[in-house]
């Protein structure tokens, strides 16, 4: 992920900590985590705080043409109203911090657009 991104993300660093569910999030995140991440993220002895900085951690080392700013945004979004609060300040921090470069929008983010092919969404 570039680095204005992270910054976004990291400027709401201790309310995600704090609100996010990391397991909920994670799933939605699912086509973009590698298992062995979801299981580092799942792990029992992690409290929910714990699995929440792993999971930033890991999105925020994820490459730039994996979409991974757009991917947590959507899957914040789609989460609750109360992740989808925090999806709109990481935004608005986003743009402010960029000028009017960014786009108003993040775009739609499928399974296919993470890299996937129709094959693999089979069953």
């Amino acid at each position: 992920m570039n680095e204005r991104k992270q910054q976004a993300i990291k400027r709401h660093y201790a309310k995600l900590v704090d609100c996010l569910n990391p397991l909920r999030v994670m799933d939605r995140l699912a086509y973009l985590l590698l298992l062995e991440e979801m299981e580092l993220i799942r792990k029992s002895q992690f409290t929910p705080q714990e699995r929440t900085r792993e999971l930033i951690a890991i999105i925020l080392r994820k490459n730039e043409e994996l979409r991974p700013f757009d991917c947590f945004i959507e899957a914040l979004k789609k989460t609750d109203e109360n992740h989808k609060t925090m999806a709109e300040a990481i935004l608005k921090t986003y743009k402010h911090e960029n000028g009017a470069n960014v786009a108003e929008k993040v775009p739609s983010i499928s399974h296919l657009d993470a890299g996937e092919t129709e094959d693999d969404l089979k069953m």
